[in-house]
């Protein structure tokens, strides 16, 4: 299974035919969060020639501090108000 980001947010859909049976193959509906599961690698790989890509990309930085402000910084001191900022674990 792959979460993955389709290639325009004004997309609300999409249905896979069989190009010679004309069957219907699956379709994907976007959730709440803009993403489609999709289970066939198949379905992943004409997907990607259409633009989309995975949702797992870059993600949350581990590491460095946090202020008290809720702002997160690699230094001890904050650049937004500055506080002194705590190590996150």
């Amino acid at each position: 299974m792959a979460r993955m980001c389709l290639p325009d947010g004004a997309v609300r859909g999409i249905d896979f035919e069989g190009a010679r049976t004309g069957a219907h193959m699956g379709s994907y509906t976007p959730g709440k969060d803009g993403t489609v599961t999709v289970d066939n690698p198949r379905h992943i790989r004409a997907l990607r020639e259409m633009g989309a890509f995975p949702a797992n990309l870059g993600g949350r930085a581990h590491g460095g501090f946090r202020c008290e402000c809720g702002f997160g910084s690699y230094f001890k001191t904050c650049s937004r108000c500055g506080g002194t900022c705590e190590r996150e674990s």
